[in-house]
């Protein structure tokens, strides 16, 4: 796991990040809260490289959600138990970038 970020942000980001909460349908991927003032809708990399924007690696999450499993979500170990439903997608794009070479990266 990586003890600190990585990566820079595409100069895109900010369009890239949008459709990522539009593909959710504007709710956190997590918990389903809808984006709102309240329940801000942010977007994580899971696996801590910011330059690495796969849709795999990327969760529309609410504050909330985020910060609760920042740090704690660690794609590069195997996981011992059964996945929630939210993280299935994610975790089977890691498992395609592993088998394809294309991840981790650098």
């Amino acid at each position: 796991m990586r003890s600190v970020f990585v990566g820079t942000y595409p100069l895109n980001w900010k369009q890239q990040a949008n459709g990522v909460k539009t593909r959710a349908g504007n709710k956190c991927e997590r918990c389903g809260y809808a984006n709102s003032r309240e329940n801000v809708l942010t977007v994580h990399h899971l696996d801590g490289d910011k330059g690495n924007c796969e849709d795999w690696n990327l969760a529309a999450l609410c504050q909330r959600c985020h910060l609760r499993i920042q740090g704690r979500v660690n794609m590069f170990q195997e996981f011992m138990f059964e996945h929630s439903a939210w993280m299935i997608p994610h975790v089977e794009g890691r498992d395609r970038a592993l088998a394809a070479g294309t991840w981790p990266i650098g």
